[in-house]
């Protein structure tokens, strides 16, 4: 398994997350989903409406939402992220 470096997430950190590209959506969902493995924690800064949010049936929905919002990702990479990254990804180094 191809797992995102812990460089291409921490890129995202600040970024408008209706701006990022393929490569880096696919990062942020990697992260987001296995993030806690990784000491890495994904969030989106809400600047949406929070009734509009509250109505999204599904998480593709609500970050539909979030981007038209100009919402941003915020992230956390833990101490242990770089251990953590190199023991599941096989590297020895990030």
């Amino acid at each position: 398994m191809n797992i995102p470096t812990l460089e291409a997430i921490q890129s995202l950190d600040g970024r408008i997350f209706a701006t990022l590209n393929e490569q880096e959506l696919l990062a942020l969902e990697f992260y987001r989903a296995q993030g806690r493995k990784y000491d890495v924690a994904v969030n989106i800064i809400n600047k949406a409406d929070p009734a509009d949010l509250a109505r999204a049936q599904s998480q593709t929905q609500a970050d539909a939402i979030m981007k038209r919002a100009n919402s941003l990702v915020s992230l956390i990479v833990g101490p242990v992220a770089t251990g953590a990254w190199a023991e599941r990804s096989g590297s020895t180094s990030s």
